[in-house]
């Protein structure tokens, strides 16, 4: 079994395509994903997505893209998404060049 540890299914990309995209994964051998939300949307994004599939498991957190515009009420509220059940890393917190 493979697992995606670094996905973005819940990009505006996927909107259209998105649970085809997530069964051939599965097709493929794609047994676990973790879907990375990239800012607090997308953590939100992230843990709705995985709510919906079993096989899916979310990661939340800000990338330093966003960092300038993160407010203190924001890093409150990535804290408070870490305790869902489908929360499995804080992630989207490094750099990336």
């Amino acid at each position: 079994m493979f697992i995606d540890t670094h996905a973005h299914l819940d990009f505006t990309q996927f909107d259209h395509d998105r649970e085809e995209v997530i069964r051939r994964a599965a097709e493929a051998g794609v047994g676990l994903i973790i879907n990375v939300g990239a800012d607090l949307s997308g953590s939100r994004n992230s843990l709705a997505l995985a709510a919906a599939h079993k096989n899916i498991f979310a990661s939340v957190g800000i990338h330093p893209h966003y960092a300038a515009a993160l407010r203190k009420e924001d890093i409150t509220e990535i804290e408070k998404l870490s305790h869902s059940d489908k929360f499995v890393a804080n992630g989207e917190v490094g750099l990336d060049y």
